[in-house]
Parts: structure tokens; C-alpha cells; sequence
């Protein structure tokens, strides 16, 4: 007796948590929102380029911050370590370290393309999006600051978004935190806590304390050291190079002498990680943070905090001169907010940053940039190049916008019987070649299919092609 196995069907594969499909109509839509921003970029001078998908990881572990790092699809492939990029900016400085430096300056690059974020997803963010922006190469100061800004109001005006534009700069917390005596994860630490604070987030300090305060230390053995042997810092200068080189570390090659790497080394052990220090420096952020309104107000409590704590006033003078430039432009201050508390969560942002909000829904950011001054010789750049830009979510941006693409009429060709499938074929590449879209019936359906299946695809008109030529037409939209 034959026996037979019945085996079940296999299970489906679902798509990955956090990826979306992107239907045909929806996508339409985003190629619409998305050749217009392209064509306001273009009108800037604004060249679109290509990065690749996948980069080195070190390329975004250089100057990104925690969350970022946080959110990295990053793998050993071939003992290579590799990401899929989390966005544009240090790709587009990489290329420009790579190839581009010898170019006469500003260098104007647009990009449009995915980027992944292993986040939560939730309502508007998903861990791939379409990210669209610009990048303003070798302009130093408000003018640069000013165009970038304007750049991106104006895209999203150009998609009938009126955006609430927000405006910051790190330099005043920076400036603060160069007189503190806190290593550079601390500060690290602190630039990041800006924006939980900025959002309203609690952060116990003294819970996070001992992730910074470390009594067995490598400053700790420093200081020992220094103590017990009763040194100079010169003497343990020289202690220390001594043993490098005793030990066959090269020490040649660098751009610096070894004695400064050495001095350079001991200078920011000596920072210690005063708990006082960073309780001081977390009051600052709060302070800051608890600033927000319009700019005059703003600006009046900023320069009370700047005299009080006697930090440098170019910051200041920097937002000021971009809000003139703004006004310029046609952007009056009463569509923009100073939040002085703003520092984005990325660590390589020196200057002005800004964020622009739908001003349907206040919580939903659109995109958002801001000055980089130093990252390019982060990333291998011979000289010092000044630069700004901005980003945004390509599918936040459709999804807030009330564009929507050119309906073009659809034509359904179909056979009057088997004789005249060729017939049929020749007349719909005729119609095609004129521009028209047009489907071709290729699963030979009666006439009374076809009506149905052209009413659930969109379909405006039926054109019948019989063995000679001669073509009936049926406008769905008449019934005639």
C-alpha cells in the first residue's frame, strides 16, 4: 500500500520590522513631491550626486554621537567593517576628501537616496527613508548659513508646506564647556543630553555620574604617578616618550612632533571628570534649553547669559546677522523661533543649526541642518573646510504635502479574438510611441472582464483592435 505525505504550503516571508512597501500611487506622489525639491535645488546651483549605500563604519563613528552610532546597521563582511549609511553628510565629505579638493570653492552637492536607522519605528519613521538634501562646500560664516536655511524653507514652500523654522547655535555651549575641566566623552555626554532636555525629557544626573567618574582611572594612575616620583609635568613628558620609544612605538611619520602628541596626550588626561563640573555644565544645558520664542526675545535673554558667564558674544552676532539675511530672502522673523538649547544630537556641528516643523503638526520635524566646520578634516581633509547643510525625510515631507502628481489618461488595448493579437500588439506600440500609457490585454479576456478589470485599475478607455486594424473605442467614463 503506497502511502502519501500531504505537505503543507510554505508560510509566507514577511517584509523586515520597520521597512515599508511603497504602493504604485504613493509612489507617484513621492516622485512628484521629489522632482520638484529636485528642480529648487537645481535653480541653486545645486549638482545631484551619487554615494554608495554601503561605507566603512569608521566613517560614521568619526564625529556622529551616541545615538547615532546607536542606530548604525554595521557588520563584518571579509573582515571589513561595514555600514549602510545613516545618512548623507559624511559620505558627501568623504567624496569631496576623495576627490574634490583641488576644486575651486563653494562646491554645491544635492543627493536623494536611502539611508537606515535602526530606531523604533513608529507613525512617520521607519528604519529606511529616502533622505533629500544639500550640502554648501567651502562658504564660511551667516551668508552660507543663511542660503542653506533659506534652501530648505523654500523646497518645502515649493511642495505647499509653510514651515515653522527653528533656530540654534552650539558655539554658546561649546564656548562654555571649553572652560570646564571635562574630558571629551563628557562633553560628548552633555552635547547629546542637550536634546533630551530640548524635548522635555528628565535626566538624573547623579545616576549618570559614575559612567564619567572613575576612581581607577588612567587619569588616576597619571596623577599617582606624578606624585609618588614627585615629577615636573616636563619630567613626565619626557618619562613617557622615553618608554614609547624604549618599547618600539614609531613615533615618526606624523604630522606633529612626538613631543607635542605627548604634551598634547597629557594635557587632556589632566581634565578631570568633576562631578561639580558636569552638575554645572547640566544647569547650562537647562538653561539654555528653557529658551525658546521669538528672536528679539531670545536674543535679549541670550546676551544677559553670555555677560553673566563671560563667553565670547560671536555667536550672537552671528544669529543676528543670519536673521538680517533671512529677512533678505523674504523670511521675517515672525516665522522663526531661537532655540538656544538646540544641538541636534550629532557631534560634528560647530555653528548654526536649525530644525523646520509643519506648522499643521508642531511635533513633526520636516528637515533640519546646520554648520560642520571641522569635519572634513575629521575625515582626512588637508585644509580646514567651512560648510553647512541640510536633510529631510523625502516621504515626511509627501506625506505633509498636498502635491499631487499629473493624472494622465490609461488606454486598454485588447484583441477582438485570436486573430487579432498582432493587430493589437502593432497598435499599442503606435499609441506608446506617442507618448500615450497604454496596457495590452495579454490574458485575452472577454470584453465584460475587461470593463471590470479596467475600472479597478484606472482605466479610462477600452480600445477593441479586430484582424484588419479597424479599432472600437469604449470610454468608460460614458459607457459609450
Amino acid at each position: 500500500m503506497t502511502i502519501y505525505q500531504l505537505t503543507e504550503p510554505p508560510q509566507p516571508i514577511e517584509r523586515l520590522r520597520g521597512m515599508q512597501d511603497t504602493p504604485p500611487a504613493l509612489h507617484r506622489r513621492r516622485q512628484a513631491v521629489l522632482h520638484r525639491i529636485a528642480r529648487v535645488l537645481e535653480r541653486h546651483g545645486y549638482e545631484f550626486i551619487e554615494t554608495p549605500i554601503l561605507e566603512s563604519t569608521e566613517l560614521f563613528l568619526r564625529k556622529s554621537g551616541p545615538e547615532r552610532i546607536a542606530q548604525l546597521y554595521a557588520f563584518s563582511f571579509r573582515n571589513r567593517d561595514i555600514a549602510l549609511r545613516p545618512e548623507h553628510t559624511a559620505s558627501i565629505l568623504r567624496y569631496y576628501v576623495e576627490s574634490r579638493q583641488n576644486d575651486p570653492l563653494p562646491l554645491r552637492f544635492a543627493y536623494a537616496g536611502p539611508v537606515f536607522r535602526y530606531e523604533r519605528p513608529q507613525a512617520g519613521r521607519t528604519r529606511q527613508f529616502t533622505e533629500i538634501g544639500g550640502e554648501l562646500l567651502g562658504a564660511p560664516g551667516p551668508s552660507g548659513d543663511a542660503e542653506v536655511i533659506h534652501l530648505a524653507a523654500e523646497i518645502l514652500e515649493a511642495v505647499g508646506i509653510m514651515p515653522r523654522i527653528v533656530i540654534g547655535h552650539v558655539g554658546i555651549v561649546l564656548d562654555y564647556l571649553a572652560h570646564l575641566p571635562l574630558r571629551q566623552r563628557a562633553r560628548d555626554w552633555l552635547l547629546w543630553s542637550m536634546e533630551r532636555l530640548r524635548k522635555g525629557q528628565t535626566i538624573d544626573i547623579e545616576s549618570e555620574l559614575p559612567a564619567f567618574v572613575d576612581s581607577t582611572d588612567i587619569v588616576q594612575i597619571t596623577q599617582e604617578v606624578r606624585t609618588k616620583l614627585a615629577l615636573t609635568t616636563e619630567d613626565l613628558e619626557r618619562l613617557i616618550l622615553a618608554l614609547l620609544r624604549e618599547v618600539g612605538v614609531p613615533m615618526t611619520g606624523a604630522s606633529r612632533q612626538p613631543e607635542e602628541i605627548v604634551r598634547g596626550v597629557l594635557a587632556k588626561l589632566q581634565r578631570s571628570a568633576d562631578p561639580d563640573a558636569l552638575r554645572q555644565a547640566l544647569a547650562f544645558a537647562r538653561e539654555l534649553a528653557s529658551l525658546s520664542g521669538p528672536p528679539d526675545d531670545v536674543l535679549s535673554a541670550l546676551r544677559r547669559i553670555v555677560e553673566r558667564y563671560g563667553l565670547d558674544p560671536a555667536p550672537l552676532q552671528q544669529i543676528d546677522e543670519v536673521l538680517d539675511q533671512l529677512a533678505a530672502y523674504g523670511l521675517e522673523t515672525d516665522r522663526i523661533v531661537l532655540a538656544p538649547g538646540m544641538a541636534r544630537g550629532l557631534h560634528y556641528y560647530t555653528g548654526i543649526l536649525f530644525e523646520m516643523y509643519s506648522q499643521t503638526d508642531e511635533g513633526l520635524q520636516l528637515c533640519g541642518g546646520g554648520r560642520y566646520d571641522d569635519l572634513a578634516q575629521l575625515l582626512g581633509a588637508r585644509q580646514p573646510l567651512p560648510a553647512c547643510g541640510f536633510a529631510g525625510g523625502l516621504e515626511r515631507i509627501a506625506d505633509a504635502s498636498a502635491l499631487q502628481p499629473k493624472t494622465e489618461p490609461r488606454l486598454l488595448v485588447t484583441a477582438a479574438d485570436r486573430s487579432a493579437i498582432t493587430a493589437a500588439t502593432r497598435f499599442a506600440e503606435q499609441l506608446r510611441a506617442s507618448g500615450a500609457i497604454v496596457e495590452l490585454d495579454v490574458r485575452h479576456r472577454s470584453l465584460s472582464s475587461n470593463r471590470r478589470y479596467a475600472r479597478r485599475r484606472g482605466v479610462t478607455e477600452i480600445l477593441i483592435v479586430d484582424a484588419t486594424g479597424s479599432v472600437r473605442r469604449i470610454d468608460l467614463s460614458t459607457e459609450e
